[in-house]
């Protein structure tokens, strides 16, 4: 009713051609009765805009949402045909299931659980920015990055390495990640985060993993330390909050040592990290974009490792 009502309204001031007095006038009294924040103006028409009632999300942008379909398109086939040639050309077989829960000393299976809730938050950002509304853009979002993770563990499970169930799993885990933050607060308070450093892995064909193909940063397990940050500040009681401040953060990380030789080994680390939101004012939606962007990185801090022995980083990335 309201739209057929915004419909005759509108019908009713370009046939009647009122002068612009008028027009201000009613323009007013509509935001008395519609009080309109900014963020739900429509830019392509602003009259327009500012006689929607709050309640009416703007119209999806096909445009865009053809740009985000284009653009994720093309990253699925760039990563099939890397895949394809690297990782399953050589190795096919009937499909069966295999777990390997030795194979990067686990480093992997975390990489999983990051993986699928960093593709989520792209994919939901991405339809976001097309105007899908924000609880539908989280389910899409993170439905898609299941569905294609499940697609490359069905192609494994082709391949000799198998459909390692502990991988879907770990998959399962990180596109749900997103989803869990949104019904359930407290976990707003931890972030997922991955920082990487090249080793001796990067562009080896030899060693772990599949034959004749060069790992590259995906694959480079000795590389990549997977963290878990908490936002102190927020789970303080409120009379210390005052004295942490609240972009400092503390992280857990984890990660894989010598992971080609016969004896690897496993590191544990503990660092001082960052909330970019804090640091990165939401001032625009490309600011909270970039501040939720780069909460997904560990950036170069202190940091101790833990075990198997310790040692203390002046700056560790």
């Amino acid at each position: 009713m309201k739209a057929l009502w915004l419909l005759l309204l509108m019908m009713c001031i370009d046939s009647h051609g009122e002068a612009q007095e008028a027009q201000t006038k009613s323009a007013d009294s509509l935001r008395i009765m519609f009080p309109i924040s900014s963020q739900q103006h429509i830019a392509s028409d602003s009259i327009h805009s500012e006689l929607l009632p709050p309640d009416l999300d703007p119209p999806i942008n096909y445009t865009r949402l053809s740009i985000v379909g284009g653009t994720i398109a093309t990253a699925i086939l760039a990563t099939h045909l890397y895949q394809q040639s690297g990782w399953w050309a050589d190795n096919r077989a009937p499909f069966h299931f295999q777990e390997d829960l030795k194979y990067g000393l686990n480093v992997d299976k975390f990489g999983h659980v990051y993986a699928g809730a960093m593709l989520a938050f792209i994919g939901r950002k991405s339809l976001e920015w097309a105007n899908i509304p924000k609880t539908p853009a989280l389910f899409f979002g993170s439905g898609a990055s299941l569905l294609f993770q499940t697609y490359v563990e069905v192609e494994d499970g082709f391949s000799a390495w198998g459909f390692d169930r502990v991988d879907f799993a770990s998959d399962v885990a990180g596109a749900a990640w997103p989803i869990a933050q949104y019904y359930l607060p407290p976990l707003q308070d931890i972030d997922l985060k991955l920082s990487y450093h090249t080793s001796d892995l990067l562009g080896n064909p030899g060693g772990i993993g599949f034959k004749g193909q060069k790992h590259l940063v995906i694959d480079d397990y000795e590389g990549q330390t997977l963290w878990m940050s908490v936002k102190v500040h927020n789970i303080l009681p409120e009379v210390a909050q005052p004295y942490w401040p609240d972009f400092l953060c503390l992280a857990l990380g984890y990660g894989a040592r010598d992971i080609a030789d016969p004896s690897p080994y496993r590191v544990y680390f503990v660092a001082l990290d960052v909330d970019m939101t804090k640091i990165i004012p939401p001032k625009t939606s490309f600011l909270k974009t970039l501040g939720e962007a780069l909460n997904l990185i560990h950036m170069p801090l202190p940091a101790v490792q833990l075990s198997p022995y310790a040692v203390w980083y002046g700056v560790y990335f």
